[in-house]
């Protein structure tokens, strides 16, 4: 039943030891020697025997000796099916159950239980002691980061359980190198109303420079409402913003210029991710997140709302919507018992499939579409380097020879469907310095292709054919250095296959490789 407990009318006592013995009859000789106890088979016998819990002591400590904050109610709703109990087995299931829940409120540092074999004359009944001790109520961090090839600053500060109701609030602020920039805060309510998902609502305003690569600026104020199962493996959140595409330049593309304006973005996403790596692993498989294997999907439906927009000379952007999104799979397999070297292999995989009247003969919007280029996506290639572009326009007032000077500019595009492919052999290096600086090898194959699918004219057979013709290709070797912004590399790439107006880095590259996942 509890701990140190014995099946009914059997002459066994839990001894101070933790082992139980026999005891010594009247007239008998020596008492025995203590024999081990199978303490597994024990349970086995006498886990179906009627077992309940009539008292729950709970032990609650705030942080660092602080008052405790959490509500009576809240942790009450949490241990109210441990009641519902009847056998010993049941009971634990129950301990179990309950303890995952109250961390999963993400309010406690330290959660415990332990059962008593009491009141003594209950031979069915049983005390359960709580230890409850709560977390840190707030906190602020900063934290540095590299995406899309802008290093960005980010400051947050959030509230946990401030109120007691086991609510998270937070605001956060980030701002990039390229100016972007990004205001949020957040209200996150965990295990809400006793159900087993995480309520989120979040509010941000963002201004993100795309003028190097593509020549626009967008701006996006908006709301997200979602719900994430607690084991985080499914996301749901529904997505309504103002979206606005900026050409502050005056020298953007025509294909980017059609684009610009005002439109609402109103779209529902859903993400699931299966991940069975082993953080633990050591060696060059702790370099790349484990050994195992892991795959996340993102499915968007947008247009829900069909935004009113006009682009360049009052024409229609965006009255429609898309269905689609991305599939990252990564797989990590030690070519050894140490792990000393790991065969990765990366797979990401992209598809805006528009619909509504019109859909096909109808540009996607840019900031939606896929790129391709730099180390997190297509070593070898710069930063949004590979797959469609168009010519920029030389800015008003430049003379004859700044625009001959300035005529091979060009934006990248983007597409509607993309493929990117990583394989690589990663090593350690055998110098005891190179181990104690975490400096890794590895031997890599590149490959990857985007294409538009909308707003081309072009027949599907036909761009089917073109996107397995242009396929891109690149490999190399170099060294990689796992950091908190992600994982540092330095390599020399050759270039196996590229196209025309294709921006290609040839021989040393260095830059951020973000994990896949």
């Amino acid at each position: 039943m509890a701990r140190g407990s014995a099946p009914e009318g059997s002459p066994v006592v839990p001894s101070t030891d933790g082992n139980i013995n026999e005891i010594q009859k009247p007239g008998e000789g020596p008492p025995a020697v203590p024999q081990p106890v199978d303490y597994t088979d024990l349970y086995e016998r006498i886990k179906d025997k009627p077992c309940r819990v009539v008292q729950i002591n709970q032990q609650l400590e705030g942080f660092n000796g602080r008052p405790f904050r959490t509500r009576s109610d809240i942790i009450e709703r949490e241990l109210e099916p441990i009641h519902k109990a009847q056998t010993l087995s049941e009971v634990h299931e129950e301990l179990d159950a309950a303890g995952l829940r109250l961390k999963q409120l993400g309010v406690f540092s330290h959660v415990e239980f332990v059962a008593h074999e009491e009141p003594l004359d209950d031979p069915s009944a049983c005390t359960v002691d709580v230890h409850l001790e709560e977390t840190n109520w707030y906190k602020i961090r900063a934290a540095t980061y590299v995406e899309d090839s802008e290093r960005t600053f980010e400051l947050g500060a959030s509230l946990t359980n401030a109120l007691g109701n086991a609510e998270h609030l937070g605001a956060n602020f980030e701002y990039g190198t390229e100016n972007s920039h990004t205001a949020s805060v957040s209200y996150r309510q965990p295990r809400a109303m006793g159900l087993p998902f995480l309520l989120e609502l979040r509010g941000s305003q963002l201004f993100r420079n795309n003028q190097k690569a593509s020549s626009y600026t967008e701006q996006l104020r908006g709301a997200v409402l979602g719900f994430k199962s607690l084991n985080g493996r499914h996301t749901l959140e529904y997505e309504l913003g103002w979206r606005r595409l900026l050409d502050p330049s005056r020298s953007a593309s025509r294909a980017v210029v059609a684009q610009m304006g005002d439109f609402l973005k109103s779209a529902l996403r859903y993400t699931a991710v299966a991940d069975h790596r082993d953080l633990g692993a050591g060696g060059a498989a702790a370099a790349l997140g484990g050994a195992g294997w892991a795959v996340k999907s993102t499915t968007e439906v947008a247009g829900l709302v069909p935004p009113s927009s006009s682009g360049a000379g009052g024409s229609s952007l965006g009255t429609g919507g898309y269905c689609g999104g991305p599939v990252d799979l990564v797989a990590n397999v030690p070519m050894d018992d140490t792990g000393a070297v790991v065969f990765s292999l990366g797979l990401s995989a992209g598809l805006l499939l528009p619909w509504g009247e019109g859909a096909l003969s109808r540009p996607s919007c840019i900031a939606d579409r896929f790129f391709l280029g730099g180390p997190s996506s297509l070593r070898g290639f710069k930063y949004k380097g590979a797959g469609p572009s168009d010519v920029r326009r030389p800015p008003a007032g430049t003379s004859r020879g700044e625009q001959a000077q300035l005529s091979g500019r060009r934006d990248a595009l983007g597409g509607d469907v993309y493929t990117s492919i990583f394989a690589s052999l990663m090593f350690q290096l055998p110098h005891p310095a190179l181990k104690l600086l975490n400096l890794h090898g590895h031997a890599f194959v590149n490959g990857g292709n985007v294409m538009q699918l909308s707003g081309t004219g072009r027949a599907p057979a036909t761009l089917l054919s073109d996107f397995g013709s242009t396929f891109r290709w690149s490999c190399g070797t170099g060294l990689v250095v796992p950091t908190p912004l992600g994982r540092f590399e330095a390599n020399y790439c050759v270039i196996l296959s590229s196209q025309e107006h294709d921006r290609v880095r040839r021989g040393i590259q260095l830059g951020f490789a973000a994990s896949n996942m």
